[in-house]
């Protein structure tokens, strides 16, 4: 017995996923308008089968009759949807079977039984349903409403005098199809304000996931400014310091290993120096290959930015370290920060950056290409504007490409420290 009965639930569940299952040819706009017409279409079946009965009782067998061809209407309608996911052609029929309806009910018993207030549920109904134009709701608004002036004005008038059903029968009937009515436009207004909900909740999310993307792509204040305003951003900082690293023999580091251990390897140091520029209030700029490149002073001006720069740079040897530790391969980085005027903006349409240009930033990578691996140089305008908690050697001149000799230090490390940077 009790296998008999989850055999039954078995095939109950079967066949209600099979009912549920949106056919494969409807889009997934179409999912919701879908859904709704599959309910609508089972509540009038379960209506229309009471009504069958209810007629045949009172006598009335041309309605019950009427009744019966419209239980075959809503399970063909429920067929057609189900089976080919028919949706526009089960609205047509679904329409039609519902203004014929009326149109016999108020034709045969006249206007006091409340047939005619299924009219008003096609039209909210029609407008709540994910169309995608208006045309079809607007051309069943004009039928219902012309329907219902009909029925009022013409039909009800045609079949004098009407069977006497008695008082009690009319009212009961008038209190049941409103009832009725107003059950079909609570439960899909219930189905709309949830498939809304949903929706908002589901736009919410990707809003969320659309602004931490952003977020990762440009400083908060940039990507404020361009939601807001699509003019072009640059601005112009009287002093910024920029930092490049370089990872000294990565080239000949990426020969050895695979491709997965190399982006592997390269992703834990980048993602440490990431960590960093939080840490520190620095802006990452971008990574070009086993370069890195980060600033401070900008978006926001600020002071102290080169102490920032130089404490991140201090910090960096120590992640490498920490990251490459227990590796067969030794990596190490060079560093070189510059401190002078910068422009900052926003570039490009597709894959846009926020990149920062001028000479303080060939400066600063020319301190790191002419310095040496595992060092920090730094020029002397950096220099000049470190605090004294900053241990510095001067290194002396140094040739430059493209900027001649120049001046440079090495930033060794921090007073308090225990133990400064190798040399």
């Amino acid at each position: 017995m009790f296998s008999s009965l989850q055999a039954a639930l078995r095939f109950a569940r079967i066949k209600l996923n099979s009912i549920l299952s949106v056919p494969p040819n409807v889009a997934r706009y179409d999912h919701r308008t879908y859904y709704s017409m599959l309910i609508a279409n089972f509540m009038a079946l379960l209506l229309h089968l009471s009504w069958i009965f209810v007629f045949y009782d009172r006598g009335l067998s041309t309605l019950s009759l009427v009744n019966v061809g419209s239980v075959i209407i809503w399970i063909f309608n429920i067929a057609i949807l189900c089976r080919w996911g028919a949706v526009l052609t089960a609205v047509v029929i679904g329409s039609t079977e519902v203004a014929g309806h009326q149109f016999l009910a108020i034709y045969y018993l006249g206007w006091g039984f409340g047939f005619q207030y299924y009219l008003l549920v096609i039209v909210a109904f029609a407008f709540m349903m994910n169309f995608r134009t208006m045309w079809i709701p607007g051309t069943m608004f004009v039928v219902c409403l012309l329907s219902f002036l009909g029925f009022y004005y013409r039909v009800q008038h045609w079949n004098k005098p009407h069977p006497d059903l008695g008082p009690i029968v009319r009212e009961t009937f008038l209190m049941a199809n409103v009832t009725s009515a107003f059950m079909i436009l609570a439960i899909m207004s219930y189905v709309y304000s949830e498939a809304a909900r949903t929706a908002e909740a589901k736009l919410d999310l990707e809003r969320e996931k659309s602004e931490r993307l952003l977020l990762n792509i440009l400083p908060v204040s940039i990507a404020q400014r361009l939601k807001e305003d699509d003019s072009i951003i640059a601005d112009h900082f009287d002093s910024a310091t920029v930092m490049f690293s370089d990872i000294v023999g990565f080239t000949a580091l990426s020969e050895k290993v695979t491709p997965t251990e190399l982006v592997g390897h390269l992703n834990r140091i980048f993602s440490a120096f990431d960590d960093l520029a939080d840490k520190h209030g620095l802006e990452k700029i971008k990574t070009i290959g086993d370069a890195y490149m980060v600033a401070g002073g900008f978006p926001q001006k600020r002071d102290g930015h080169t102490n920032d720069v130089s404490a991140m740079a201090l910090d960096m040897l120590e992640a490498v370290a920490e990251c490459t530790c227990g590796t067969e391969e030794a990596v190490r980085v060079r560093i070189g920060i510059h401190t002078g005027p910068a422009v900052a903006g926003v570039i490009g349409i597709k894959k846009f950056a926020y990149d920062v240009w001028g000479d303080t930033v060939n400066t600063a990578s020319r301190m790191e290409s002419s310095g040496l691996p595992g060092r920090i140089q730094i020029s002397e305008q950096a220099a000049a504007r470190l605090d004294d908690d900053f241990v510095v050697e001067e290194r002396g001149t140094v040739e430059v490409k493209g900027k001649g000799c120049m001046k440079t230090y090495w930033l060794l490390g921090r007073r308090q420290a225990e133990a400064p940077v190798s040399r």
